[in-house]
């Protein structure tokens, strides 16, 4: 696989590694996952990502618009995803609110691209500078209607670079528009990696390989899905629920049948858009169940309740919709609590109880300060909860 990033790109450590922003190497991984298209507004904190591809982007071919707000970034991406380009845009809260509208859209011409939403506290202005995981649910219902929805979570810097390329891909393959969240933290922290040895990294879903099938620019293909292929070949492309020749219909089986096939390309296909990572498997009377930042928090506090004794497993997840339910329901029958430290008032932690609350107790740890989560915070929850537990 032959890697894009160029030399401007390169904060070098050694002749092997980068020191990188995460940002950066969110705009990395898009380079070499084959986007040749960027469309986007400044806005913090996830600005660098748009400023990397604006100097990047004209040095390998690709193309990069300044719009004058979201809604024409986002329409700017779908416009040319339509034409087979691999396009993206980035964006924090109050861009990613403008941006439903056009995410709907794109759901259902089915135009594949990919959506980056660096998190900041809100709502609102709120405090742009700060660490947030307020736009879970927006990530997935934030457009209205039945729809598909892929997001993913990075947690540290090589997420960012190997989480966009898997958000490329997805979004490619099951031709809808992909969802990457992160948050001020994981935008603007710098960490060493290499590029050439992220690009498979083994998780509990399987061996997956994030740059297996990505697009180079001599790959790309128009990406037209067979239903918008209209009279004499032209393709027809509508925000109306059409047919398989693209034209909007009326008809309750084909408007039910066209929405069925949105939601089903991505339901039935879990297994392979899950990612995830357990650690200390099986050995846990509490699990932590976290993503992004606060999965790191979590990895950290796993170590501390180990030269503790203390029962505790983690499951670290980088899929957040579709929903891991096998996932979640097989650590829900084998622990006591499940606890969900997040940077907001329980968003996802309400998802995983409608899905583990059959087999045990799930309690959310929010935090909507503006700082982080601890590892020795989410420690003394698990030494409490562990002590009610043996109290009974």
């Amino acid at each position: 696989m032959e890697l894009w990033h160029s030399h401007i790109l390169r904060e070098t450590i050694d002749q092997d590694s980068l020191l990188v922003q995460g940002n950066r190497a969110c705009a990395l991984g898009a380079l070499d996952s084959g986007v040749r298209f960027f469309a986007g507004y400044p806005i913090t904190p996830s600005s660098e990502i748009m400023e990397t591809m604006a100097r990047e982007l004209p040095l390998v071919g690709g193309v990069f618009l300044q719009m004058e707000d979201e809604i024409a970034s986002i329409c700017a991406c779908i416009g040319a995803s339509l034409t087979g380009e691999v396009a993206m845009t980035a964006t924090s809260g109050p861009g990613f609110s403008l941006m439903q509208e056009a995410i709907g859209y794109a759901a259902v011409a089915e135009a594949p691209l990919v959506v980056v939403d660096v998190m900041r506290m809100g709502p609102s202005t709120g405090r742009p500078t700060t660490p947030s995981q307020g736009d879970v649910m927006q990530a997935r219902w934030g457009t209205h209607g039945d729809h598909p929805a892929i997001v993913l979570a990075a947690s540290n810097v090589a997420d960012m670079y190997r989480l966009t390329m898997a958000a490329v891909r997805f979004a490619q393959r099951f031709r809808t528009p992909v969802t990457l969240l992160a948050d001020e933290v994981v935008g603007h922290m710098r960490e060493s990696f290499a590029p050439e040895l992220v690009g498979r990294y083994r998780l509990t879903s399987g061996d997956f390989d994030f740059t297996e099938g990505y697009l180079r620019p001599d790959m790309v293909r128009e990406v037209h899905p067979p239903h918008t292929l209209g009279r004499k070949g032209h393709p027809h492309v509508t925000g109306l629920i059409h047919d398989d020749t693209g034209f909007p219909t009326n008809d309750p089986k084909k408007s039910e049948q066209f929405l069925l096939q949105l939601h089903d390309k991505v339901v039935h296909h879990r297994d392979e858009l899950c990612l995830y990572d357990v650690k200390n498997e099986g050995k846990g009377r509490v699990c932590i169940v976290a993503y992004g930042s606060c999965a790191r928090s979590a990895r950290a506090a796993l170590k501390l309740a180990k030269e503790e004794g203390l029962p505790v497993e983690v499951l670290h997840l980088y899929t957040l919709f579709p929903l891991p339910v096998e996932i979640i329901q097989a650590v829900a029958r084998r622990c006591e609590f499940i606890l969900i430290p997040e940077l907001n008032l329980g968003q996802y932690a309400r998802e995983v109880r409608k899905m583990a609350e059959n087999w045990t107790t799930v309690i959310s740890m929010g935090k909507i300060d503006g700082t982080l989560i601890t590892p020795r915070e989410i420690l003394d929850r698990l030494e409490e909860l562990i002590g009610k537990y043996e109290s009974i």
